[in-house]
């Protein structure tokens, strides 16, 4: 019998739904795999199984009546510890929350949680999200269960362990440059930054700035697209709207007509390790094969480069004055991402919000005549565990700079690197693009997998 914990999220739920599972043997053998592997690599910061066994006992309950909660009935799903939880302990990674308990779930979390997903645990975070290192003064440092001697970046880095390790089928993340991305990319798992707007981000301690936002996390596309299609939908509740098609796990394995694409192995003139490069370029004689026409190209984002500071700044301040952290607590990651939004003036962000419109407008056109744009997620190896925050040696330009434009991308597992680590396969498309490039990457997934289902 295959191990509860190596099925799909998609198999899993099909099994529950049919009989063959209960939303109970489901969660225990989750708990053996999370107690025994979890003190190595220290993804969940906290745990509540007595909750989800009476949760899962309920759905049980219903299941044998021949009624379902919805497409997650009974599957297991972690919650990253920037989002609320109800009566789940909740502390962005940070000594002032350390004990802090919501009294109500985020949106994206109480959809989870109504469709039927069991949520059982807190995945680490370095706090409030601001570093590349998932480390924080409250519960210390993850490691990659590839290599717990090497890092899962940041900031999504519980999340991507707890999938990598088999502790959990989906989990949630958060992306404000790159964080359920570059951790995807890491661990061999997927990971998703949507439009903004597609999954509604409330509570948002800066609701009007979409570039912060939740993202589904799986080991396979369509697993992510299972959640996706929960967390997705607008709300009266946030400024920032979706009007697109949006994603349907029942059209995942549509074709997508082959048209252009842009491949770049040196992203925004990126200096990109030569394992990385090698591990990805066969994506290219993969899509040739089927008749898409490739161009070595990328969208014109580096203009942006000179603002990262300001965009990280202005995104700490934002979340420091929502949240009102004690400050004389907080980790030197956070301080720093404050420090670089203190001091700036109104010039710097005129100068910022004029480069940004003409980058928009240049991108823009860009996907006028590309369908997507392929780059390696990372350009470096994977970095030592406990390397510093302020010493990480990767150069993040290849995630930081699409979510600027709010554009849909997404790190899909793609060979490995020299050191025997995963690669990611980056894939960007056009604003709104997000259910044609989700088919674009299970097709990739597919092909290389053998995977046809």
């Amino acid at each position: 019998m295959t191990d509860i914990t190596n099925l799909s999220a998609v198999d899993m739920a099909q099994q529950i739904r049919a009989g063959a599972l209960t939303a109970t043997q489901v969660l225990a053998a989750h708990r053996d795999r999370v107690e025994a592997v979890n003190g190595v690599v220290n993804a969940f910061v906290t745990l509540d199984w007595e909750a989800a066994q009476i949760r899962t006992a309920e759905l049980d309950h219903m299941a044998a009546q021949g009624r379902f909660a919805g497409p997650l009935h009974g599957v297991p799903i972690a919650i990253k510890d920037v989002f609320e939880t109800k009566s789940l302990r909740t502390t962005y990674g940070s000594k002032s929350f350390e004990t802090h308990v919501p009294d109500a779930d985020a949106l994206h979390v109480k959809r989870l949680r109504d469709a039927g997903a069991v949520i059982f645990g807190k995945t680490n975070t370095p706090e409030f999200a601001f570093s590349g290192q998932t480390s924080n003064p409250v519960s210390g440092t993850t490691r990659n269960p590839h290599d717990p001697a090497k890092t899962v970046a940041g900031s999504s880095g519980g999340a991507a362990a707890a999938l990598a390790a088999g502790m959990t089928p989906l989990a949630d993340g958060s992306d404000l440059g790159g964080s359920t991305r570059t951790p995807a990319a890491w661990c061999g798992v997927v990971g998703y930054r949507p439009t903004s707007g597609l999954i509604p981000y409330d509570p948002n301690p800066t609701p009007f700035d979409g570039l912060s936002i939740p993202g589904p996390m799986a080991r396979n596309v369509s697993d992510l697209t299972l959640m996706l299609e929960v967390m997705q939908g607008n709300t009266a509740t946030q400024p920032l709207g979706y009007w697109f098609e949006p994603p349907s796990l029942a059209k995942l394995n549509a074709p997508v007509e082959p048209r252009k694409l842009a491949l770049s192995l040196a992203p925004f003139g990126a200096s990109v390790d030569p394992s990385i490069q090698a591990a990805i370029a066969p994506v290219a004689d993969l899509c040739r094969a089927v008749g898409w026409q490739i161009k070595e190209d990328a969208p014109d984002l580096a203009p942006l480069l000179p603002f990262g500071g300001l965009i990280r700044g202005l995104s700490a301040l934002g979340y420091r004055d929502a949240i009102q952290p004690d400050m004389a607590q907080a980790s030197a990651s956070f301080v720093r991402a404050c420090a670089a939004g203190e001091g700036l003036s109104l010039q710097d962000y005129i100068d910022y919000r004029r480069v940004r419109t003409q980058v928009w407008q240049a991108t823009a056109r860009f996907f006028e005549a590309h369908d997507f744009a392929l780059w390696p997620t990372t350009t470096g190896l994977a970095f030592p565990a406990d390397q510093p925050d302020h010493d990480l040696p990767e150069d993040w330009r290849s995630v930081t700079l699409t979510p600027v434009m709010e554009l849909p991308s997404i790190s899909i597992p793609f060979g490995t690197s020299s050191d025997g680590m995963p690669v990611g396969l980056h894939i960007t498309g056009p604003r709104g693009s997000d259910a044609k490039l989700l088919r674009f990457a299970r097709w990739i997934e597919r092909t290389v997998s053998g995977d046809i289902r």
